[in-house]
């Protein structure tokens, strides 16, 4: 039975607030972004997410030079609670292995392969190469993350050209092309790459969601800098859309909020005619790829290999029944074609995932995959549930600005064959991603060549999950009013994906699927029994996944 059922009592910690304290509720302050924490806050009742939980482990491993896991936040998640457990350890440790990838400070050394005048070449990350190797595989339309804003106001075209140069020449990945050399993915970075923004005349939103459509399908040659592409759609004098489009190769979720945010400071300053205000970075992607791929040759590695091994030992895919028969002679496009469905989260729904957050201590993470977890096991009445659930490797502060793609697939597995209670699911699915969490930077590419099965992932990622903290406001451009606008998806991943974003003030429920595969009258059904879970899980805690099947509830 869970130990955090609710009307339990939990003991206050009495505080010293000496020196200790004051350095952890420094670091608390810096990773949620909060000018002050108290000792006794709790960490998820202030929005903490497995990201930050993550950051937070790495930032008091790195400052007081001890063992500090996330499981151990589940476990005790104050200041107060921190302070005792740090307050008990010594100052040195042996090496943890699950320590994150150290950062190397920005070098002035030069590339490790032969390079021309202009140029530095870098051997790939091997995140890019298990893209890359799945893209000549599987083919299908183009990798691209994109994100969209709506610009009211007097917009200067010119200004928001030279901004997304500024913004190019600080980062090195939107300089960097991907080449096969001798049948080795290499990164070409340039010294200097100057790209177009070009305006495109649009009547109505209806026709922009037809060119965005467009933008979408474009193929993005890993052999052409810039692998991102920034477009201005004009329906009024006062009234623009930007589009902006990356290739997975080089970006995450996070990359589009760094982009936003840096092109907004860079038109800013070009504006007004002073300085962009885009200073170099730390990190460099190339030498924290380097630190990456050498870490997954040594122990690390062959630690990873054997805990994945073990951990998808015999695990099947989701079964789920579909509604459509997709012809045999699609192409890879066709195979991916896809909708997708919005659900705002009502009030009470919204409140219920926080007190169930409060309630057990644990991430939106944790419930939003066991609310997946259940309706995929009542639909599909299947005991062995895998869900992918992206995870990124940005745990150190000096990452948050870099443009790259820091996210890795895990494959999260639960056993369901006790049919368990909706309150035990809860604490296990916490152990199990604070685990499989800790052992998230194995590439699924290595992973299938360890277990000699190239279509690993093809074959367990039927469904996606993950959850992502909801921006509150777009970024502030002087007289300008900017509004994010979510540009229409043609094609999609994975054959069904959840996505649940949220914020202090609300959250939404991002659905996309495989039209092949769905209806929309399915999905519908799907998001209504995933959203009665929250109130299931916080009202009948007791209920069992088979035995009190969602349908049967009162």
């Amino acid at each position: 039975m869970s130990d955090h059922q609710p009307g339990a009592v939990v003991r206050p910690i009495v505080t010293t607030g000496g020196p200790l304290e004051k350095k952890v509720e420094a670091i608390w302050s810096e990773v949620l972004q909060r000018e002050h924490v108290g000792p006794h806050e709790d960490f998820f009742d202030l929005g903490g997410q497995s990201l930050l939980a993550a950051r937070l482990a790495e930032r008091l491993r790195d400052e007081f030079g001890v063992h500090f896991s996330v499981r151990e936040l589940y476990g005790g998640s104050t200041i107060a609670d921190i302070t005792r457990v740090l307050s008990d350890r010594t100052t040195t440790t042996a090496e943890d292995p699950d320590q994150p990838i150290p950062v190397l400070p920005r070098r002035s050394g030069g590339p490790v392969l032969p390079s021309v005048p202009g140029e530095q070449w870098f051997p790939a990350a091997v995140s890019q190469v298990g893209m890359w190797r799945g893209i000549a595989a599987k083919g299908g339309p183009a990798l691209a993350i994109t994100s969209g804003l709506r610009i009211r106001g007097v917009l200067d075209p010119e200004l928001v050209e030279v901004a997304w140069n500024a913004v190019i020449a600080r980062h090195e990945t939107l300089r960097t092309a991907l080449v096969d050399r001798d049948g080795q993915l290499t990164q070409v970075i340039a010294e200097e790459v100057h790209d177009r923004v070009p305006v495109t005349p649009v009547r109505a939103l209806a026709e922009f969601d037809d060119a965005a459509r467009h933008e979408v399908d474009r193929p993005f040659p890993l052999a052409r800098r810039p692998l991102a592409r920034l477009r201005l759609f004009r329906l009024a004098e006062d009234d623009h859309i930007a589009l902006l489009l990356t290739h997975h190769i080089i970006s995450d979720a996070r990359t589009l909020e760094v982009l936003v945010r840096d092109l907004a400071a860079g038109y800013a300053a070009a504006a007004t005619g002073t300085p962009v205000p885009l200073p170099p970075l730390p990190v460099r992607w190339v030498e924290f790829a380097a630190r990456h791929r050498e870490r997954l040759t040594g122990p690390r590695g062959a630690e990873l290999r054997r805990y994945w091994a073990q951990r998808l030992a015999g695990v099947v895919p989701v079964d789920l029944p579909s509604d459509v028969e997709p012809p045999p002679d699609q192409d890879a496009h066709d195979a991916q074609r896809g909708d997708t469905l919005v659900t705002a989260l009502t009030p009470t729904t919204f409140q219920l995932l926080s007190e169930l957050v409060r309630t057990y201590r644990v991430t939106s993470h944790v419930v939003g995959l066991v609310a997946l977890t259940v309706v995929l096991a009542r639909r599909s009445r299947q005991r062995d549930i895998a869900v992918d659930v992206p995870v990124s490797f940005r745990d150190h502060s000096q990452l948050d600005d870099v443009v790259a793609d820091f996210s890795n697939d895990v494959i999260v597995r639960s056993d369901l064959s006790a049919d368990p209670t909706l309150a035990e699911l809860i604490d296990a699915t916490r152990g199990r991603l604070a685990d499989d969490f800790a052992h998230h930077d194995l590439p699924p590419f290595l992973l299938a060549e360890h277990l000699g099965e190239q279509g690993l992932m093809d074959r367990l990622a039927e469904a996606l999950f993950t959850a992502e903290h909801d921006p509150e406001v777009a970024p502030q451009l002087g007289p300008l009013r900017l509004e994010p606008l979510h540009p229409p998806r043609q094609y999609v991943t994975r054959p069904l994906s959840v996505r649940l974003r949220h914020n202090d003030s609300g959250g939404r429920l991002i659905v996309r699927y495989r039209t092949n595969r769905f209806t929309a009258r399915r999905i519908a059904e799907l998001v209504h029994d995933y959203l009665d879970l929250f109130r299931e899980m916080a009202h009948h805690p007791e209920h069992r996944v088979f035995a009190d099947s969602v349908r049967d509830v009162g």
